[in-house]
């Protein structure tokens, strides 16, 4: 099988020689950049300039082995003596290293003494010893994903109208499921998935909601793994220091885990988590696929393809976009076209896959849509990014970072470990980067705009990954272990703050007007609708209250208020009218029973048909407002008409 890295296509050397060009080497000390620059100074400073001064010490440490110490000496001096003498030379570039480590950290020299002697007494003692630095470097690692981890599964708010309607699809069964997914305009991996999960943990809000939780968080060790195979690419072409993979690693692992949108979502009952994750896995997939086009690597390219269109529809834009760059690839550099035309026939593969589900989809797609989408200018492009950042300050601040970072990992390479040259047209791997994170959003802004398709926040998870990867690959491209922990710092505080208000913030009113219904309702009172998309909210929290003993009806939508009807939405919507349903309800609830209605007005094609029901009610009913709208994600307020006059 045919197996190709990943340079930069425009280094010297990359058209097809004796080695396959573009396959991806291991870490090397390139003497000439890929651009035509030469390093300065030697491959020893070179190597000495790509360790972060205060880690040096680390890396000189490791390089001493501890399976075969001396044996303690009884008195200082041996101890000393004795260690040097079982020390192996490290090499005129470790010792410049460690000398430069010295140099640059200006601790007290007494200290620097006392911190080597203790080093070389628990090497001597089979101990090994980690630096005081790195070890505080790690430790505020964990601490930032541990509390990013926590925040996925700390939401208070009641489960809003998509939660619901989740909840209540996934709880049927399968059969029942995948018959009211056609309605509702989705695939069915997580729902199927949700309804697995609710017969083992039930359906409770915090149940529900943490099956997003723990694929949130198995995205973590993913993103490790793909910063560091980013890191590694940038070195090999030349585009970062020897120690980019730790780097960017770091880096991408600290965004993912402290991404207000990751965190957003990871609390919430959709499948917006399974995508990231699915994401990060299909990647993978296909950069393995392309260094060895072996039978597993193609089928888990396969598979995961397959995966992502049974999670969202969204991810046809991203698939779109690959596999138009892999007949780029094979068309541009032949050497490239084997292992490039076997990833995307993989990829191709999966419509085999996707055929059951086939006329679904084009039912789907036919009738139901996103009639709740207005048309959107091509500033969201840039609006995203800061909407993945959180709101407020800090969601700024935070965006600045993702995107300063993200320029850096494009156009970027540092020079002699204090210098960035910039190349305009972007580097390997930042340009592909660049691309997997652009090109599927400007497909959806033009899809939306001439198809109709919502252009949503929460469906830009699947460019999301590409982004934190490249801004991440930037900053381990800044000069200098203190700037590089400096950035990091501020996008993890800015992260979890935006994180936490994001977590924090109730998403609807449905708890609230449940418990006032419940409190004003008597047995065979009517709880009315409008739109019908409040209902799947306010009707979960009324279950979960207990028994209903009131009965509901729900505006133009005769599949009742858990779920809403997507099937030729606007049509009947238009076709529907205020007074009409006005007079239903009153006739419903009769004489001897009271009206409670629960009212949102603005959403698109109701016109002012809910205004229309209150006021028709108004004119046979004493009419009390009971629940203020407020300005909530979903507000809504709640009316109570009294029996006839």
């Amino acid at each position: 099988m045919g197996s190709v890295p990943i340079v930069d296509a425009d280094a010297p050397g990359t058209a097809a020689t004796g080695r396959e060009a573009g396959s991806l080497p291991g870490p090397r000390l390139p003497q000439q950049a890929p651009d035509g620059d030469p390093h300065e100074g030697t491959a020893d400073d070179a190597a000495v300039a790509a360790v972060p001064t205060t880690t040096a010490v680390a890396i000189v440490t490791a390089a001493v082995p501890t399976d075969t110490p001396a044996p303690l000496p009884t008195d200082t001096a041996a101890a000393t003596d004795t260690a040097a003498a079982a020390e192996p030379d490290v090499g005129t570039a470790g010792k410049r290293v460690a000398g430069e480590a010295a140099s640059d950290d200006r601790a007290p020299g007494a200290w620097r003494r006392r911190l080597k002697h203790v080093e070389r007494w628990g090497r001597a003692a089979r101990i090994r010893t980690v630096p005081l630095v790195p070890r505080l470097l790690a430790a505020a690692v964990a601490v930032a994903v541990a509390i990013g981890a926590v925040m996925r599964f700390a939401t208070p708010s009641h489960l809003w109208l998509d939660e619901s309607l989740t909840v209540a699809i996934a709880s049927r069964p399968v059969p029942d499921l995948l018959h009211a997914l056609r309605h509702d305009g989705s695939p069915p991996l997580y729902y199927l998935l949700l309804h697995g999960w609710i017969s083992v943990f039930g359906d409770g809000d915090v149940a529900v909601r943490a099956l997003s939780g723990v694929l949130s968080l198995l995205t973590l060790p993913l993103a490790w793994f793909a910063g560091r195979r980013v890191g590694r690419t940038a070195h090999a072409a030349g585009n970062g220091e020897r120690d980019a993979p730790m780097w960017v690693g770091v880096a991408t692992l600290l965004m993912f885990a402290c991404s207000p949108y990751a965190i957003r979502y990871g609390s919430e009952t959709r499948m917006y988590s399974l995508v990231v994750l699915l994401v990060l896995v299909f990647g993978l997939a296909a950069v393995r696929a392309l260094e060895r086009s072996s039978l597993p690597r193609l089928g888990t390219l396969t598979l995961a393809t397959a995966a992502l269109v049974y999670t969202h529809y969204w991810t046809f834009l991203l698939i779109f976009t690959v596999a138009a760059f892999l007949l780029l690839q094979a068309r541009r550099r032949p050497y490239y076209r084997r292992v490039t035309l076997r990833a995307f026939a993989a990829m191709a593969a999966s419509a085999v896959l996707f055929a059951p589900w086939m006329p679904s989809f084009l039912f789907q797609m036919l009738h139901t849509g996103t009639p709740w989408a207005p048309k959107v200018q091509a500033q969201v492009l840039l609006d995203t990014v800061f909407d993945w950042a959180g709101p407020q300050s800090t969601g700024a601040l935070l965006g600045v970072v993702l995107l300063g970072g993200a320029l850096i990992g494009l156009t970027a390479r540092p020079v002699a470990g204090r210098e960035l040259a910039i190349r305009v047209t972007g580097r390997v791997p930042g340009r592909y980067l660049a691309a997997i994170w652009l090109l599927p959003l400007v497909l959806a802004y033009f899809v939306n705009s001439f198809g109709g398709s919502a252009y949503a926040e929460r469906y830009t998870g699947i460019a999301l990954p590409a982004c934190l990867l490249l801004a991440s690959l930037g900053i381990a491209q800044l000069p200098g272990t203190r700037v590089r922990a400096i950035v990091l710092v501020v996008a993890v505080f800015s992260g979890l703050v935006g994180g936490w208000q994001l977590a924090r913030t109730e998403r609807t009113q449905a708890g609230e007007i449940a418990g006032r219904i419940v409190a004003l309702a008597r047995p065979g009172d009517v709880v009315a609708y409008c739109p019908d998309q409040l209902g799947p909210a306010v009707h979960r929290a009324l279950v979960r209250h207990g028994p209903l003993t009131v009965r509901e009806i729900v505006y133009a939508d005769a599949s009742g208020p858990a779920l809403v009807d997507w099937v030729d939405y606007a049509d009947r919507m238009q076709r529907a009218n205020g007074t009409s349903f006005a007079a239903e309800v009153n006739e419903l609830a009769g004489p001897d029973h009271a009206v409670l209605l629960v009212r949102a007005d603005g959403y698109r094609f109701l016109e002012g048909a809910c205004a229309v029901l209150s006021d028709q009610l108004a004119t046979l009913r004493d009419r009390t407002v009971q629940v203020e709208r407020r300005d909530l994600y979903e507000g809504a307020s709640l009316e109570r008409f009294s029996t006839l006059r």
